[in-house]
């Protein structure tokens, strides 16, 4: 009998069970997709020289293949679902890489800043056809919900990155515009993933709904956590770009929180955000300090552990697997950890 795993232990039986399955999908593409897609996953370096991949989490397969149980049979019938979830992911960020011209991720450089902007786009667009490629190969029912679900999440996706650039640089943030962007971003992708994994299982209806409810506060929940970590999270010394979206003054939810308040802490932070001079870490340590003074860390951390516990309310019936409920649990409980 299977035993809980630690979430350490899920996330690599997660990436060692998709591997494979991912070389297997990405080999469909020709050349010179084929290679460029490839580095991207970390497998091979500019040259086309075997590497080793570092620091990919999976994240849309693990909600998926969770969704769907916690077993190796379970897995294989939502195999397709999580691959399609985490081409689109990648696909996400490849393009995201060009638009915020990212010059690094997982310590090498960008598809874009080896291949250049055009082959970049192209890669994308290429990840992305692949993933409905596989998920037509679904029983026609199953692909037609998924296929439905992916295009509503990947268009929503590109709105929202369009209002994300046009929010940089303003103090005159909007808190509902910026809320709705995490949503955009990640919380429908993550209530589409969640989904696919019930609905490869061949959950009821009312588990369908309660699935995408997870997905949804899970989503919300990591990413309010992702910005949360970025800020003030003991390993935001290990990010490539500490205070990345400071540093660009992306308009992110606590930050329009924080802008809403009075007083000098206040004026200081609009200043800022109205400003485009370049920054040190020391005065980026400083505008943490302001966004916390205003409020905007404590907003920020409420969030999190409400939609938290929002999440854990829908995860009974959104996965009856008591092992994968468990598990999902842990990682839930990790994140709530890390804000003590």
């Amino acid at each position: 009998m299977r035993t809980e795993r630690t979430s350490q232990q899920v996330t690599e039986e997660v990436i060692a069970y998709m591997e494979p399955a991912l070389r297997e999908a990405v080999a469909r593409l020709s050349e010179p997709v084929r290679h460029m897609a490839e580095y991207h996953f970390g497998w091979v370096d500019a040259d086309g020289r075997p590497s080793v991949p570092v620091g990919f989490r999976r994240r849309p397969a693990l909600v998926t293949l969770l969704c769907a149980g916690s077993g190796k049979q379970d897995w294989d019938g939502a195999r397709n679902a999580a691959l399609a979830g985490t081409l689109m992911s990648a696909a996400g960020t490849v393009h995201d890489d060009v638009v915020d011209q990212e010059m690094i991720r997982k310590g090498r450089a960008t598809v874009w800043t080896v291949f250049g902007v055009p082959s970049a786009v192209q890669v994308g667009v290429a990840l992305h056809c692949l993933a409905f490629e596989l998920l037509a190969e679904e029983p026609p029912r199953v692909a037609v919900e998924l296929s439905r679900r992916a295009a509503y999440a990947i268009r929503e996706c590109c709105s929202g990155q369009i209002r994300d650039l046009r929010s940089e640089g303003s103090s005159r943030a909007d808190l509902k515009e910026s809320v709705d962007l995490l949503e955009s971003t990640i919380a429908f992708p993550t209530a589409g993933v969640a989904m696919a994994g019930a609905l490869v299982r061949g959950a009821t209806d009312r588990e369908i709904a309660a699935a995408e409810s997870f997905g949804y506060h899970a989503g919300m929940a990591m990413a309010y956590f992702d910005d949360w970590e970025g800020v003030w999270g003991t390993s935001r010394e290990s990010l490539e770009d500490p205070f990345a979206d400071l540093r660009r003054r992306k308009s992110r939810s606590f930050v329009a929180f924080a802008l809403q308040s009075g007083g000098p802490a206040r004026d200081q932070l609009a200043a800022y955000y109205d400003d485009c001079a370049e920054s040190s870490l020391e005065q980026l340590e400083g505008i943490a300090g302001l966004i916390e003074e205003c409020g905007g860390r404590t907003w920020l951390e409420d969030r999190i552990r409400e939609h938290i516990v929002l999440a854990g309310r829908a995860l009974p019936e959104a996965v009856p697997d008591p092992l994968a409920q468990a598990e999902f649990a842990g990682f839930l409980g990790m994140i709530a950890d890390e804000l003590r």
